[in-house]
């Protein structure tokens, strides 16, 4: 049986159920189209975020995308022709970070296509991985088309609309908050001279000391670290 609407639910629940049904989208679109993994990006006001990935390991791909302000996801969220790219991997000119950390995962072929959300207030994009070379054909990229009119249909309505907002505000938070993570444990590795393992555990016993927090407790050391001469 299909789901009942989102409509009535609360905020939270709004959320989970938008969550699982992009997912179960974003599943049948990779088992479909022959792709290792998809995610939905979107993008509300600033924030911008992976809001739905059927596989975690490639949200770098669309992470490193957002931190450089450019690649295929950011430039379909406009309306835009599909993206597809065989050498994801070994692009010269063109969106290197994007370029660099898909040579990192390995991947060789995405594909991103723009949701048609008709929203002033949030824009969505498809984005469809592979480590294999796919040399996509003009069907094979409409096959992928479906897929994205149902994601849209599913943020357009208006409690999952607002689910899709909030979800993005919180994991671009997220982000940020893995961004100052990172940075106190290349702080800790530098100052100790230990592995990234030893800096997150020697993080995690001052977030338990403290009380805190691990973002809280990473983002003092940075504030500490970054405090100009004299101010106490």
């Amino acid at each position: 049986m299909a789901d009942a609407p989102l409509r009535g639910d609360g905020p939270d629940a709004a959320e989970v159920r938008l969550n699982r049904l992009l997912n179960l989208i974003l599943e049948s679109a990779v088992e479909a189209l022959g792709f290792d993994a998809a995610t939905v990006t979107a993008r509300h006001g600033q924030n911008m975020a992976t809001v739905a990935a059927t596989d975690q390991r490639f949200i770098a791909l669309d992470d490193a995308q957002y931190e450089s302000g450019e690649g295929p996801c950011l430039t379909v969220l406009e309306p835009h022709d599909p993206i597809s790219l065989d050498n994801a991997g070994e692009l010269d000119d063109q969106w290197e970070y994007f370029s660099h950390t898909a040579a990192h995962l390995g991947v060789h072929s995405s594909l991103s296509m723009h949701l048609p959300v008709d929203s002033a207030d949030v824009a969505a994009s498809l984005n469809l991985y592979s480590r294999q070379t796919l040399e996509l054909s003009d069907a094979q990229v409409r096959a992928a088309l479906p897929f994205a009119e149902q994601l849209a249909a599913a943020i357009v309505s208006v409690d999952a609309h607002r689910s899709t907002a909030n979800l993005a505000r919180d994991m671009a938070q997220a982000m940020r908050s893995r961004a100052v993570i990172e940075q106190v444990k290349g702080m800790i590795m530098a100052d100790k001279r230990i592995s990234a393992d030893e800096a997150f555990e020697q993080l995690t016993r001052l977030s338990q000391h403290a009380n805190m927090k691990l973002r809280d407790v990473a983002q003092r050391m940075v504030n500490e670290r970054t405090k100009p001469p004299g101010e106490g």
